[in-house]
């Protein structure tokens, strides 16, 4: 890897790189000479060596009245990445202890944004992850119907199993529909069988207040509401689903 690409992977701007490296390469000479050496404008280059300075990766002496600037050691590098790592230690921390009370006003807020769409397969996965996080909540009842059978399954197998395994701690009630001849992978779940007319190629799920709508065919879509009024409208025509399917295969 190129001096000048490690210096800013480690957070250095181009500027900053320039001169620094002019330094090296220089040893303890003006402005003038940097200015010319790391091709930069003489307006810009005191605003970066001040940076540097701060940073800790330039020092500079007076001589006859005249600023010289030099490089500082070179260890200095691993020590200003030292000092990121804590700092971002630290400020993960912070973080953390702040979470609940960004939480708490953004729950006392009016308004949030109702509807969420997610391109992709990040979407399918949110929605999974936002269901067990209602099971964690104590909202322990889901509902999903649609699809003839899981394209979970297709498509994210794993991420489905490891789904199953979270969920099966909170033993929520899951209730589940699908086309007669699908074989779930879902043991936790009460599972009915609706004819093949009543099925859907888009897969619906309803927890808590959120009713999660899922496309797998491409573009991947995902839609997220979160509506009281929606999510009650959504489990009511579940339940007449519900009444109509027959509890067998």
């Amino acid at each position: 890897m190129e001096i000048k690409q490690a210096l800013l992977n480690i957070g250095l701007t181009e500027g900053e790189s320039q001169v620094y490296l002019a330094l090296v390469n220089l040893g303890q000479c003006t402005t003038g000479k940097i200015t010319k050496k790391a091709n930069i404008a003489s307006s810009k280059v005191y605003e970066v060596l001040q940076r540097l300075q701060t940073k800790g990766f330039v020092s500079y002496e007076i001589k006859n009245g005249t600023r010289y600037y030099d490089a500082t050691s070179p260890k200095r590098l691993l020590e200003f990445l030292e000092e990121k790592k804590q700092n971002l230690s630290e400020s993960q921390e912070q973080i953390k202890n702040i979470i609940p009370l960004i939480e708490e006003k953004r729950n006392q807020a009016e308004e949030h944004n109702q509807t969420v769409v997610y391109t992709g397969k990040q979407g399918p996965l949110i929605a999974l992850g936002e269901i067990l996080d209602n099971y964690k909540n104590g909202i322990k009842e889901a509902m999903g119907f649609g699809t003839d059978e899981d394209d979970y399954v297709k498509y994210l197998p794993a991420q489905l199993n490891n789904f199953l395994k979270e969920s099966k701690k909170f033993k929520a009630n899951e209730r589940l529909l699908f086309a007669k001849g699908f074989k779930s992978p879902n043991k936790n779940a009460n599972i009915r069988y609706l004819p093949k007319e009543f099925s859907q190629p888009i897969r619906t799920m309803v927890s808590g207040d959120k009713v999660f709508i899922v496309d797998f065919t491409e573009p991947m879509t995902t839609i997220i509401i979160h509506k009281k009024e929606i999510a009650k409208a959504y489990k009511k025509h579940f339940e007449i689903l519900w009444e109509i399917a027959k509890p067998k295969n």
